[in-house]
């Protein structure tokens, strides 16, 4: 992992919560057949079925990831990985890795910010960036989020868990000062590590990640 300024993944990953669709392709029609309608009936191809889902299946990240909490090093992260998520690494090349992801997995490019990796369900289980220093940034299942009164101007916060969007714990002031300078964070940081000790690592606690590790 590159050490060095801030990355810009790092500040759309943090400005991306709570506030957690894609266009539909246009076909072009095509010209007339000169053979007659019936030799330009497309025939369906189960194994052009099977390659289109296999295709929608591989995304491209980059090749540095942000090293969660006990984790030493990339290859460390990316063999956990292979294991809690059931993915492949398929292919690297320069700052780039294709890699294989379960049914439903997709990578989405919002208007703006950071690439989010969605799993089956749709929820965020990674952002990275499109710059050739950008890293993957594995997000945790539970986390404390700032909530903001839109009339007052005031925020509070919450313990989210992020697999169901439930809400676990709140503070009950509402202040001025966000995100950590909230003078609830520390007491909803300590009741988040009580309940989940291990909660900052992103590759457990997850229902899948646990299933797929047990």
């Amino acid at each position: 992992m590159k050490n060095g300024k801030p990355k810009r993944t790092r500040q759309d990953a943090d400005n991306l919560f709570p506030d957690l669709q894609q266009s539909g392709t246009h076909l072009a029609s095509r010209p007339d057949n000169p053979f007659g309608e019936k030799v330009s009936e497309p025939i369906a191809r189960r194994d052009r079925d099977e390659a289109s889902l296999w295709k929608d299946n591989l995304v491209t990240l980059p090749t540095a990831i942000e090293l969660p909490p006990g984790y030493q090093s990339v290859p460390h992260v990316r063999q956990a990985m292979e294991k809690a998520w059931r993915m492949k690494w398929v292919r690297e090349s320069g700052n780039e890795v294709v890699a294989e992801f379960p049914e439903g997995w997709a990578a989405i490019r919002p208007p703006s910010g950071a690439v989010e990796l969605r799993d089956a369900t749709g929820v965020v289980r990674a952002v990275y960036g499109w710059a050739e220093d950008a890293e993957v940034r594995l997000l945790p299942r539970y986390r404390v989020e700032s909530q903001a009164n839109s009339s007052s101007g005031l925020g509070s916060l919450v313990v989210r868990d992020r697999e169901n969007g439930n809400i676990l714990e709140r503070s009950s002031i509402w202040s001025a000062q966000t995100g950590t300078n909230h003078p609830d964070w520390a007491r909803l940081s300590a009741w988040l590590d009580k309940q989940y000790p291990g909660h900052r690592d992103p590759l457990r606690l997850w229902a899948d990640c646990e299933d797929n590790l047990s």
